[in-house]
């Protein structure tokens, strides 16, 4: 213990010497544009307050106590320093998803960026956490603590935090804040985070962030690498994902060992863009971000890594929902409605994609049946309609099946049941509930039965009369066909021997008479068998079974 505290102690009156000398780097962010010097989007004050700095006795006393403040590119003595001047193109939200792509704070596209994210701790106290399940923002990267591993030194808001996330079902990873002053102390950090996630399922990693000045940022390059791989290779070790936060100077003069290309690197630049030339996972934009649930600012990131956002893919979801159902771009409150009762699991994407098909605004728009079918085709098969498929669906509606029905049976798709897999959503069904819709066979053969033997449409109540006869088991097939046949609305029509067995060809044969049988049956009739005689021998043969059996009855 008291070898660290020389180290720090040693680290402190550096500290004081280079302020004092104004040797101290600013974060400064301006970048080089055609060889000449441009201020950025965003940029942060260049200056820095540093008339108070503690003796070496108030160094040791911290260390002794616990106590670490922060001395960073953000942070003096624990306290928010830098001034962010936000210059922003007019007419758009900075940072936000416009036409398939994140766009910086200038409009312009992030190259390869694939989920917004924010950093969060004690700073800004009790998030709501729904709200932010709500916004655009796809995963969170939560400060666990600080420093060496004492529980005075865990985050206070640490455990509210990730079990929201936990709750919620939002991707997280964790941060701490390194004042490791060598490889022990670096252990420690690493047994300091070890013991806040145990039984946390992370979905992303666990960040070593290193950007104090006053104490690690004291040693040499070589030093802090070798804090850096005992604290990865701990982290590592455990079975966890690791990588390194800092801003962009440090990236660029003081994490310059080999090492730290092994690990994910995770870049600080308040600009408009990262202009560090190397590879790296994920950049932190602003430290102004507004984020619906959070109360002040906040860190932005961006993700140029698989993030497994399930809240922005609900999102895209039901936009693709607006869009292919009601025509339109979704309006921001049913968007917020829609998505939370997906991530929430109040309904399914049966039950979502249902109440958009059966909404009033869909209704209003006066879809023709055609129609109707293309819009399915699109939303739950993401493809155009095919000349038999179509034709199907069609053929079903005009039997008076509803469009419920057929909405139905492309929910039960395993074409719908891959696009909900594919936005990470549970497909769930849909209940039917009219007679018609529950038994469509009988449905399509009862229609059949007034088209040929009344040569009418159904009207309202016979048709779901007839169904209830066959599913009730109260009418077989034969005796619905006979029921048509010997209505009193075929005995008006007074037709003909010769009609009344054409009729029958029709109808149960489904076919047109051919001479000889229609000869045959006739001159039964004209030797005195009667018509319910005639009805039993079409009834019974093979064809009407057959029939019959086209219908699965």
């Amino acid at each position: 213990m008291k070898k660290i505290l020389i180290k720090r102690m040693t680290a402190g009156m550096l500290m004081m010497v280079m302020l004092w000398t104004g040797t101290v780097n600013a974060y400064a962010l301006e970048t080089e544009e055609n060889g000449e010097t441009v201020e950025s989007i965003e940029t942060l004050s260049e200056e820095t307050e540093s008339e108070t700095v503690e003796p070496a006795a108030a160094i040791e006393t911290e260390a002794e106590e616990g106590v670490l403040r922060e001395n960073s590119f953000r942070y003096q003595d624990g306290e928010w320093v830098p001034e962010e001047r936000a210059y922003y193109a007019n007419g758009f939200e900075p940072w936000s998803f416009v036409n398939g792509n994140w766009i910086n704070s200038f409009g312009d596209a992030i190259p390869g960026a694939l989920a917004k994210g924010i950093d969060v701790s004690y700073i800004q106290k009790n998030i709501d956490w729904e709200a932010v399940l709500l916004s655009d923002v796809d995963y969170a990267i939560i400060r666990c603590g600080y420093g060496n591993n004492f529980a005075s030194q865990d985050d206070s808001y640490w455990k509210r935090n990730a079990d929201e996330c936990t709750r919620l079902d939002i991707p997280f990873g964790v941060y701490i804040y390194s004042y490791a002053m060598d490889v022990e102390e670096a252990r420690s950090e690493a047994e300091h985070v070890l013991r806040l996630v145990e039984g946390y399922d992370l979905t992303l990693p666990i960040y070593y962030d290193l950007e104090d000045s006053r104490f690690t940022g004291t040693l040499s390059n070589t030093e802090i690498a070798d804090i850096a791989e005992v604290f990865c290779n701990t982290i590592e070790g455990a079975g966890y994902e690791v990588g390194i936060y800092a801003n962009l100077d440090w990236f660029e003069n003081k994490l310059t060992d080999s090492r730290f290309d092994q690990w994910q690197k995770w870049i600080a630049q308040y600009n408009y863009r990262c202009s560090y030339p190397g590879s790296y996972a994920m950049s932190q934009c602003t430290a102004s971000g507004v984020v619906d649930g959070i109360d002040n600012a906040v860190d932005l990131n961006f993700a140029f890594m698989e993030v497994p956002a399930r809240a922005k893919n609900v999102q895209r979801f039901v936009e693709r929902l607006y869009n292919l159902i009601l025509g339109r771009e979704a309006d921001r409150p049913g968007l917020r409605d829609w998505k939370w009762r997906l991530l929430n699991q109040e309904e399914t994407g049966a039950e979502v994609a249902r109440g958009f098909i059966m909404s009033q605004e869909f209704m209003d728009r006066g879809l023709t049946d055609e129609e109707y079918v293309e819009v399915l085709y699109q939303t739950c098969f993401n493809r155009s309609a095919d000349s038999d498929g179509k034709a199907y669906w069609m053929k079903r509606l005009g039997s008076r099946l509803s469009r419920e029905y057929v909405l139905h049976g492309f929910i039960e798709s395993q074409e719908f049941t891959d696009i909900c897999a594919s936005y990470d959503i549970i497909r769930g069904n849909t209940e039917l509930s009219d007679v018609l819709d529950l038994n469509p066979d009988m449905t399509l053969f009862v229609y059949r039965n007034y088209n040929q033997f009344l040569g009418r449409e159904p009207d309202a109540e016979g048709l779901p009369y007839w169904v209830r006869q066959l599913a009730e088991g109260q009418s077989s097939p034969r005796e619905v066909a006979h029921g048509f046949v010997f209505s009193e609305e075929v005995m008006s029509k007074n037709l003909s021997d010769e009609e009344y067995v054409k009729v029958l060809y029709r109808g149960i044969f489904d076919r047109e008479a051919d001479p000889d049988g229609l000869a045959d049956w006739t001159n039964r009739l004209s030797q005195g068998q009667s018509r319910e005689e005639i009805f039993d021998g079409f009834a019974n043969s093979a064809e009407f079974l057959r029939l019959v059996q086209s219908f699965g009855l």
